[in-house]
């Protein structure tokens, strides 16, 4: 089922999402919404977090523009158990520099790795040249 409805920006820069949606996804007071604005686009992507107890991070992975470097990366943020909550990846320079921003769930990661662990683990996987990370 699908819901399309108008709504309007208030003069502090707030929606309200309608009843009816808020029915029908579940959504409760204190629910984590991720807010994905694509300019190119000219579009505003809410979507809500699987439970309260989300610990979502944005990541920043600088790699080299070759063959298989994303799915380096990618198996080895994996194998670390974090899940991907919103991904986007592009050519910063062709053949030699891409980049992939993801916003991720740490709650289902080991609670003992580091960031510092994670940072590691994905540049020992042969794609990454820089990483960085924003806690939300």
């Amino acid at each position: 089922m699908t819901i399309s409805e108008i709504v309007k920006i208030d003069n502090r820069g707030r929606i309200v999402i309608p009843g009816s949606a808020r029915k029908l996804l579940k959504l409760n007071p204190g629910t984590n919404l991720l807010m994905h604005v694509d300019e190119t686009r000219n579009s505003i992507t809410l979507t809500p977090f699987l439970g309260k107890d989300t610990k979502p991070i944005k990541i920043n992975i600088l790699m080299k523009d070759q063959s298989g470097a994303l799915a380096r990366v990618a198996t080895a943020i994996s194998d670390l158990g974090i899940n991907l909550l919103l991904g986007e990846a592009h050519i910063v320079s062709k053949g030699l520099q891409a980049e992939w921003t993801i916003v991720a769930d740490l709650n289902s990661a080991d609670s003992e790795i580091s960031i510092e662990d994670i940072e590691r683990k994905i540049k020992e996987s042969g794609g990454a040249l820089k990483v960085d990370f924003k806690n939300f």
